[in-house]
C-alpha cells in the first residue's frame, strides 16, 4: 500500500533527525514510501522562518499551500 510521509522541518516534537530518520530506517525496504520535509513548517505545517514554539500553536494560522498541494499531487 502507498504511504505519504510528511515532516515539518522546524518540528520540535518530531524532529527530522531523530524520528523522521527512524521511520526511513524502518520503511527502506517498503517500495511505495514517498518522505517529504517542508523545512518552512511546524508541527501543524504551519509556516514560520523563526524557531517553533508553543504558544505560536494557539494562533489561528493556515496549513502551508506547498503540504497541500503535496497531498493532492499524491492522492491524484
Amino acid at each position: 500500500m502507498p504511504v505519504l510521509i510528511l515532516q515539518g522541518g522546524r518540528d520540535y516534537q518530531v524532529t527530522v533527525d531523530d524520528d523522521l530518520a527512524r521511520w526511513r530506517a524502518c520503511l527502506t525496504h517498503c517500495a511505495d514510501v514517498d518522505i517529504r520535509v517542508h523545512d518552512a513548517c511546524d508541527h501543524l505545517f504551519f509556516p514560520g522562518t523563526a524557531p517553533s514554539r508553543p504558544e505560536q500553536y494557539a494562533h489561528p494560522q493556515h496549513v502551508d499551500e506547498a503540504v497541500i498541494d503535496d497531498i493532492a499531487g499524491w492522492l491524484k
